[in-house]
């Protein structure tokens, strides 16, 4: 299963192992292979999302492991 840094407002990056990502209505979650919530992050709780490189083959993802997957940006 790939391992995912999501990059939260305090600064900090925390490390989330899930099948999938996606964003619904600002919030950020993370579900299993099965569809399951593993994990939720509230809208402007955080920042940046990026796959974790050399866990496992992934033929759509890029060469470049600096590119940003999601973006989330605060409301105000």
């Amino acid at each position: 299963m790939p391992i995912w840094t999501v990059q939260v407002t305090d600064g900090g990056d925390e490390e989330i192992e899930a099948g999938l990502l996606a964003t619904e209505s600002g919030a950020l979650v993370a579900l299993t292979e099965d569809g399951l919530l593993t994990r939720a992050w509230a809208p402007g709780q955080w920042r940046t999302v990026r796959q974790v490189g050399g866990v496992g083959p992934d033929p759509a993802r890029g060469s470049d492991e600096e590119d940003e997957l999601l973006v989330g940006l605060p409301r105000r």
